[in-house]
């Protein structure tokens, strides 16, 4: 999809004449279980004002964000950090729990009760906006800074010219999405926020885990297992690990061809040539090796100086 594409595609929104329908969903916590994923999704009936307090609190911040401001519009890649402003785009086929949840909406689903889930234990909102022929869904985590809860405070509100005091407690939502989907594409500003609203950060895991398996079938790591513990938990390798996924080259290299890169750019990784592997003793040489791996040294065409690449961008 084209920026072009994506703001054509959300021209309905600025129709003034025909008032969209709106749904809201509201997801409990997913819970991972043998068959997939436990979800329960519940459908919030709303007053008859809100879908337009909804279109009135959302669309300003996708005007602003994705028409009129100027960025560009890039497949998703959760190792790259352009150096400008970029929205991300992604296939939402290739998202599974996306699925899963889109999959749930056609069903028949129970409506919202606070008694049943409390606003604290909200994990999602889902809002649906249709208009003839054209929709989108409104994709937003709910954190614990959204729900004001009344226990032990006063909430005062001033109505007619006295104060009040609200004894319910309150979720908020403001404009601001996570994720939004339209026309099969998912669209985001925040990667981390997308992973998270969406679980992808699972899916990046098992990629991170799978590529990590298949580097230890290179045998070039003296101590594998513990490189793997080095790495479990930091995000910028599990990051270049995904991106080292797509890449086929990194398997057919050799020990002497990393050696190389190791031994031209000085970087600080054990070598044991007697048996032709690399020693990694502290997190940080892991991380090294992974950057190694991704073929992130490099040699500018102009000065001839050597460069580590922290992001790099195919052109």
């Amino acid at each position: 999809m084209t920026r072009e594409e994506l703001i054509a595609g959300l021209n309905f929104l600025d129709n003034t004449e025909a008032s969209p329908v709106i749904e809201f969903f509201i997801l409990d916590q997913p819970v991972p279980a043998d068959a997939g994923i436990e979800l329960n999704i519940y459908k919030g009936r709303m007053h008859e004002d809100l879908p337009k307090e909804f279109k009135k609190a959302f669309y300003p911040n996708i005007k602003k964000n994705l028409v009129s401001k100027q960025y560009d519009l890039l497949v998703y890649d959760p190792s790259l950090t352009p150096d400008r402003s970029v929205v991300w785009q992604y296939e939402s086929h290739n998202i599974s729990f996306f699925n899963i949840v889109l999959g749930k909406l056609e069903n028949d689903l129970p409506y919202y009760d606070s008694s049943v889930l409390p606003y604290s234990d909200i994990w999602a909102v889902w809002i649906r906006i249709v208009l003839n022929e054209n929709s989108l869904y409104l994709i937003k985590k709910i954190t614990p800074s959204k729900v004001l809860t009344t226990d032990w405070k006063l909430a005062l509100v001033f109505s007619h010219n006295t104060f009040k005091n609200l004894n319910d407690n309150v979720l908020t939502i403001d404009g601001a999405f996570d994720v939004l989907s339209i026309k099969g594409v998912l669209i985001f500003k925040n990667k981390n926020n997308f992973e998270k609203a969406l679980l992808y950060e699972d899916v990046k895991q098992q990629v991170a885990n799978e590529t990590l398996e298949e580097i230890n079938a290179i045998d070039i790591i003296e101590n594998f297992e513990e490189l793997r513990g080095m790495l479990s938990d930091d995000k910028h390798s599990i990051n270049k690990l995904n991106k080292l996924k797509e890449k086929e080259y990194f398997k057919h290299k050799t020990f002497e061809d990393y050696k190389k890169i190791i031994m031209d750019y000085n970087v600080p990784v054990g070598i044991d040539e007697a048996n032709k592997k690399f020693r990694i003793e502290k997190k940080a040489q892991a991380k090294y090796l992974i950057k190694v791996l991704n073929d992130d040294y490099v040699k500018s065409e102009l000065t001839g100086n050597k460069y580590a690449a922290n992001s790099k961008e195919d052109i």
